[in-house]
């Protein structure tokens, strides 16, 4: 019987450097957007998608949460439930006024895997 291998490795092997830490909080990843204020839903045929999913804007401004897919959507915080869009049908919008600094993630309540962030400074 041939063995399948008949080099050995003489403990000559590194081990491999660990995996990075996962991400402490789920959420939106990529680009932020500056001073966007307005949020389309289900953008350029991506139904299940904000756009942009970050936006960086400044405290006191008004963002606008706009369904342009063909389904309803939300847009709802995640963290201190203290604002939400409501369900948007298409064509629809709701303005949210950010009038506190802060990080607010929030994701659509019928479609939760999907993740959106407003950064306000």
């Amino acid at each position: 019987m041939r063995r399948c291998c008949s080099r050995k490795l003489k403990g000559q092997v590194n081990p491999l450097w660990p995996p990075p830490s996962p991400s402490a909080t789920a959420g939106p990843a990529g680009p932020i957007a500056e001073g966007v204020a307005r949020v389309n839903i289900g953008f350029n045929n991506l139904e299940y998608s904000y756009f942009p999913a970050r936006t960086l804007v400044k405290a006191g401004t008004n963002v606008t949460f706009t369904n342009v897919g063909d389904i309803p959507h939300t847009a709802t915080d995640i963290k201190q439930a203290n604002w939400d869009t409501g369900i948007l049908e298409k064509g629809q919008s709701k303005t949210i006024n950010f009038s506190q600094p802060g990080n607010y993630y929030y994701i659509c309540a019928p479609h939760p895997w999907m993740y959106g962030q407003v950064i306000v400074e």
